[in-house]
């Protein structure tokens, strides 16, 4: 699968800046997918969990709202109010739910 660089920013610096294969964040109007090649995109995000496809491993973040774009280059940068990487699916659930509740 063709690859393309993301980039996720936080208030606090710079959480991740490597190519990705795909990726599933969750939008304001539910969860999309992104490849290479996709046609430029501007989205809100809400909380939750930011899956990344990175060489045949999945990675998941935690993230707080924010806002994903895609553009022509084939680059794609999330700014959001936070992000904490995750070991599992269910860690990342766990860390949203735990925002939730605070």
């Amino acid at each position: 699968m063709k690859a393309y660089h993301l980039s996720i920013i936080t208030p606090d610096g710079k959480v991740f800046d490597e190519d990705i294969q795909a990726l599933s964040a969750p939008g304001q109007e539910g969860s999309f997918g992104v490849l290479a090649d996709h046609a430029p995109l501007l989205a809100l995000l809400k909380e939750g969990v930011l899956k990344l496809t990175q060489n045949a491993a999945e990675t998941f973040y935690a993230i707080g709202a924010g806002m994903l774009e895609f553009n022509h280059k084939n680059t794609c940068l999330i700014l959001a109010d936070s992000a904490t990487p995750c070991r599992s699916l269910e860690e990342a659930k766990e860390q949203i739910t735990a925002i939730d509740k605070t």
